[in-house]
Parts: structure tokens; C-alpha cells; sequence
């Protein structure tokens, strides 16, 4: 379908509640509010025939940005979808019961921002190790502070002259 008959049939169902934005030939955006995410979501991938692809998280001071990903592959163009989770406890309506694929990136994006997706059937840690503690959310801003890393952001040179791992000089790996 093309982007103009897409746009419209958006703007058309959801007035108000999104921001339809083209900012290259391969990109559309819309900004959508957080009511009808699902809706919009369901929309896109069922009604349009939009494959769902990914989704990712951006963290903000007052809250995480989550944007999920629908090509269009045919006409070689992506639709992105964004709404804002607001802090201190960012919560989302879960679209995977509508998309079972996105299962996946909700769980990875409550992994890494601390997003609850409210319904979403198996909301737990995906890549989580187990010496990890479990209040600590990597891409969060607010925790990298209160825990101890394993590496110092300026360690580059430490690193650098280190041999473990190194192949014997003159050798190749």
C-alpha cells in the first residue's frame, strides 16, 4: 500500500490521537498516544498488512520513548510507531496479544528500560544473567549510578595493554 493511502487511512481512523510525520522517502512516523497504541499497532499489521519487524526503547528524563518498527516491503518503506511511556513507573498497554512477535522485543525492552507492558502473557527478563541484580536496568539512566559495573567507561587503555585474550605477538588469532 502506498505511504499517501496509508497516511490518510491513519489519520482517518485515529484523528487526533497521532501525528503523521514523513521525513524521507523510506520513513513515515507516527506519534501516537499511549490509548491507542494497541489499536494502532492492530491496525497497522492486520487491517494495512504491515509486517511487524522490531521495536526499540530510548530513554529520556521524564520518561522512555518506544518506537516498533512496520515495513511495508513491496514498496520498500517503513511506518514507525511512537508513544512515550512516562517515569518514574513507565507502563505500556502490551500489543503482543494482538502481534505474538512482539513477545520478544516487549520483553527485552522491560529488560533493558524497566517498561511494563500491562497484559503481556510472559513479561520477564530475556537476557538477564543471573549475577545480575534484579532492580538493575542497563539502559536506564537513572541506575547506572547506584550499581557497580564490570568495566570502567575510560578503561581503554587498561584494556588495551591487557594479554589474556590476545593472540602471541607476531601470530595471527
Amino acid at each position: 500500500m502506498e505511504r499517501e493511502e496509508v497516511k490518510k487511512r491513519i489519520a482517518e481512523r485515529f484523528g487526533g490521537k497521532v501525528q503523521i510525520e514523513q521525513r524521507s522517502e523510506r520513513r513515515v512516523f507516527v506519534y501516537a498516544e499511549n490509548d491507542i497504541w494497541v489499536d494502532l499497532a492492530d491496525f497497522l499489521f492486520n487491517e494495512l498488512d504491515a509486517r511487524f519487524d522490531t521495536g526499540c526503547g530510548l530513554d529520556d528524563r521524564d520518561g522512555v520513548e518506544v518506537m516498533f518498527f512496520f515495513p511495508f516491503d513491496k514498496e520498500h518503506y517503513y511506518v514507525t510507531v511512537k508513544t512515550f511511556a512516562r517515569k518514574p513507573y513507565p507502563q505500556l498497554d502490551s500489543i503482543s496479544n494482538v502481534i505474538t512477535g512482539a513477545k520478544w522485543i516487549e520483553r527485552e525492552i522491560f529488560e533493558m528500560f524497566e517498561v511494563n507492558f500491562k497484559n503481556h502473557p510472559d513479561l520477564r527478563p530475556v537476557l538477564r544473567s543471573d549475577t545480575r541484580p534484579a532492580d538493575f536496568y542497563p539502559h536506564k539512566r537513572e541506575g547506572k549510578d547506584a550499581h557497580e559495573m564490570s568495566r570502567v567507561k575510560l578503561d581503554g587503555w587498561e584494556r588495551f595493554n591487557e594479554v589474556k585474550g590476545k593472540a602471541p605477538k607476531g601470530e595471527n588469532p
